[in-house]
């Protein structure tokens, strides 16, 4: 019996390319408004619940920073770029995922996000059903790095969060799977991981093949 079960992935930055739009979005709208947001900022905002990061938003830019009407032009402006360009998704997806569900894992999805743009992107790249369980930000209460969007997913897939491996690319996300006791595979995308990233992660791997690889060869059995 495998000592790994579950497979927990995060979706924006992990199973889609949405967080370098997200982040080119958010500069050219925030130029805009005369603010500036650098690719810093924008990392420390990456795996947090909307309130979460709006409040670290005002906290940086102060209370005069109009974050409504910033977010309501980005999110269109997203919106747009995904009706004309379809959803970008990252290298090996398919791949990784028909290899998840030919070996019996059980796959979960833990997304900061609503449930709404959730279930909107991943209709729209038919993979809505290679998942058994989706906990969405709507569905918890702390953001990551606390683990509870992980332990939801953990505890639907009625699986020991020590037989889960979380696959994320954000330090938040990173983190949140240590807190919670979790294995987890850092696939890098905007932040590249430092030190502490790597103290806390199980693998640093360059795409979602290269995940697929590492579990074929039973490295955590």
């Amino acid at each position: 019996m495998k000592s790994i079960e579950g497979i927990i992935f995060d979706m924006d930055g992990t199973l889609f390319d949405t967080e370098r739009v997200s982040f080119n979005i958010w500069r050219e709208v925030a130029q805009k408004y005369g603010y500036s947001m650098d690719k810093e900022v924008y990392a420390s905002l990456m795996g947090r619940k909307r309130n979460d990061a709006n409040e670290m938003l005002l906290e940086l830019y102060g209370e005069d920073f109009p974050l409504d009407k910033i977010r309501d032009e980005k999110e269109m402006d997203m919106l747009k770029f995904i009706q004309e360009n379809g959803v970008p998704v990252k290298d090996g997806v398919y791949e990784l995922l028909d290899f998840l569900v030919e070996n019996g894992y059980k796959i979960a999805l833990a997304t900061s996000t609503s449930r709404e743009r959730a279930v909107f992107l991943l209709e729209r790249t038919n993979i809505i059903d290679k998942f058994s369980v989706i906990v969405c930000g709507d569905d918890v209460i702390n953001s990551k790095p606390n683990p509870e969007i992980f332990l939801k997913a953990a505890e639907g897939m009625k699986i020991s969060p020590k037989k889960c491996v979380v696959i994320e690319d954000s330090p938040a996300g990173i983190e949140a799977a240590f807190n919670g006791g979790m294995l987890s595979i850092n696939v890098p995308d905007l932040k590249e991981p430092d030190e502490a990233m790597r103290k806390i992660s199980n693998e640093i791997c360059s795409d979602l093949l290269e995940v697929r690889d590492y579990l074929q060869n039973n490295k955590f059995n």
